[in-house]
Parts: C-alpha cells; structure tokens; sequence
C-alpha cells in the first residue's frame, strides 16, 4: 500500500501532495509496472479528501502516462524508464535549485558550495 502523508495546513495544495506521493512510490520503484492503485473512492476515504480530488489526480497521472486506467479494473501503474529518467532529472534540478538559491540567499559564496559539495561528495 501506498504510504501516504497528506497534510491539510501544508501551502502545497492537497491535489499535488496526493500526485507527488504517487510519483515518488513509482519512482522508487515501491509501485511497480503493473500494480494497482486505490480505487478512487477507497484512497479518497483513506485520506479523508473529496474523490474528485482523487479523481483528477488519477486522470492527470493518466494523461502524463504514469498509470493507466481500464474501466471494471481501476488504475494500474505504466512504467516507461526514459519518462521515469527524466522526471528524476526534473525533480533533482528542482531541489538543487533550491539548495542553491538558500545558499546564496544566507550568504554562501561559490567557493563555499564547491566546498561543501566536495566534502559530501567524498564522504567527510
């Protein structure tokens, strides 16, 4: 089962934790090719949210081609490696974006993130 944690008081609305929780199990290789997803109404009850909350997110991932939806049998997880590839990409340049623009926004210099990249890098 998908390990959910949808928080209410997030800023992020609940639509894009529920698909960003879903993406990353796929990702991780948690949801396989082949696995099925909740039935919208059951996961909707799960977490306590709307089903067309549910809903939208299952027709979005379906449409982006992550999982596939087959009436009478629900939603399955479609696994296309090079889609894959490219949103751990994505997601990876997202954050070291971020990482970045914290950095330099407390101050760090280039030489000082060089650095502290090299010493993780090389494990000290």
């Amino acid at each position: 089962m998908i390990r959910f944690n949808v928080d209410p008081a997030s800023p992020i609305p609940i639509y894009q934790q529920v698909k960003q929780t879903i993406l990353i199990e796929i990702l991780s290789g948690r949801l396989k090719e082949g696995d099925r997803l909740p039935p919208i109404r059951v996961l909707a009850k799960i977490l306590k949210i709307n089903p067309n909350t549910v809903a939208k997110v299952y027709y979005n991932l379906d449409d982006e081609g992550y999982i596939k939806g087959k009436v009478g049998s629900g939603y399955t997880v479609r696994s296309h490696k090079s889609k894959l590839d490219n949103l751990k990409a994505s997601i990876i340049e997202d954050e070291f974006k971020r990482f970045l623009e914290t950095a330099l926004s407390f101050g760090y210099t280039k030489e000082d993130i060089e650095s502290l990249m090299r010493r993780y890098l090389n494990n000290e």
